[in-house]
């Protein structure tokens, strides 16, 4: 196949295009849609990866996902919301579909390798860059961006750069001592750095707090049976040394303050605040909710339901809202309490799932820490978070074809 003025064959071109998926989507959103295009023909025009492709339906998570997107769409024949918004939202569920696509491309550890060490490259990069911005006080010409802010915005760009602090720090742990084990750490602590003075979103502190404790635990209880106390011991410092930075910075700390100060007097608000409109948002959706539990309003239906459920409120609370900022109350809501059992289903499959060390480890950072982001935002289904996590999940727990190779 010819790929840019050479020959490649499929897998190789495959691979490629999804390590850029996974990271352009941070970055992207047209450069993504064009590599997710180019993906989809060589995997059309290729027999083998047809072939690999649909032997992931074998799969329980995969299994989970697809009754779940076949629930999204049903629901999408029975919304109340207008037919051009259930459509659209259940398109926007395709994201889904990366997942049994990393799985069928990255059984070679070799590719894991590769995309774990380009996504850690560019964050590295990033967060420089973010640095750079925010130390010389220099605003990008997007308006919507907060300075020091290089990704899409500083929700994507924290969470990012959690995710590949923890897996700098995890790959850190699991080298030779050397140079290499030293750049891992020193790119580590930069994106930490970032998090905590630059970026202001709390779903990143989340993440790096959920992926530090998910990394300990690995270590700890699920490690060999012969005990390495050197990565215990690094994994202990990390989470150590996460909550230290969090709470010392001023910016982290400052944030995570306000969020507790909203939540305390959401109900005396005057004006929307961030964590103050979610109380009001998650009191209306379980209202809501218990209207309808079983099917509920139907894909694509929640801002259609919820201005009707809100209709007669005045000030604050008559805010209307298009996402509860819950994933599980905005399942549960569109399409019921079956398709949310579905959807945790999924979760825990993905959970269970057998592959190596460390990349189970990886995968379970970032499953959990999307898990716990959820219960504030709908990180499984908005565009950025949507792809990136289904990618990552996908290239992290698919099989490997030999175990116990070095990173």
């Amino acid at each position: 196949m010819k790929f840019f003025g050479h020959t490649h064959d499929s897998h190789t071109v495959a691979c490629v295009l999804m390590i850029i998926v996974g990271i352009s989507v941070l970055f992207s959103p047209p450069v993504m849609n064009l590599a997710l295009l180019m993906l989809m023909v060589v995997i059309l025009r290729s027999a083998e990866l047809r072939r690999s492709l649909w032997a992931t339906r074998q799969q329980p998570m995969v299994q989970f996902l697809l009754l779940f997107y076949a629930i999204i769409v049903v629901g999408a024949l029975y919304s109340i919301a207008p037919k051009e918004d259930a459509v659209s939202m259940a398109l926007g569920w395709k994201k889904l579909l990366l997942l049994p696509i990393a799985l069928s491309l990255f059984t070679d550890i070799r590719w894991k390798s590769r995309f774990l060490n380009a996504f850690i490259g560019v964050m590295t990069v990033c967060a420089a860059a973010s640095f750079c911005l925010w130390l010389f006080e220099v605003d990008l010409p997007v308006a919507s961006r907060e300075r020091g802010v290089f990704l899409r915005n500083h929700a994507t760009q924290g969470m990012a750069f959690a995710v590949g602090a923890c897996s700098a720090f995890i790959l850190a742990a699991e080298s030779e001592p050397g140079r290499l084990r030293r750049l891992y750490g020193m790119s580590a602590l930069l994106l930490l750095a970032n998090v905590a003075l630059v970026t202001t979103g709390r779903s990143g502190y989340l993440v790096a707090m959920v992926s530090a404790v998910v990394a300990v635990s690995g270590y700890v209880f699920f490690g060999q049976r012969r005990v390495d106390t050197r990565k215990i011991g690094s994994a202990i410092l990390l989470v150590i040394g996460v909550a230290g930075l969090l709470l010392l910075a001023p910016a982290s700390r400052e944030r995570m303050l306000q969020g507790v100060q909203e939540v305390e007097n959401y109900d005396q608000a005057k004006e929307v605040t961030s964590m103050g409109i979610r109380m009001i948002f998650w009191k209306n959706t379980l209202e809501m909710i218990q209207q309808r539990p079983l099917l509920g309003y139907g894909t694509g239906a929640f801002r259609t339901a919820y201005d009707r459920q809100v209709a007669t409120q005045t000030g604050v609370a008559a805010e209307s809202a298009g996402d509860p900022h819950n994933q599980y109350m905005k399942i549960t809501a569109e399409n019921g309490v079956i398709a949310l059992l579905v959807f945790l289903g999924f979760i825990v499959a993905a959970a269970r799932q057998h592959c190596a060390a460390p990349w189970r480890l990886l995968a379970l950072c970032v499953l959990a820490s999307w898990s716990a982001t959820s219960l504030f935002n709908s990180h499984f289904s908005t565009f950025n978070e949507g792809y990136f996590v289904y990618a990552w999940l996908g290239v992290m727990l698919a099989s490997p074809q030999a175990e116990g190779e070095p990173v």
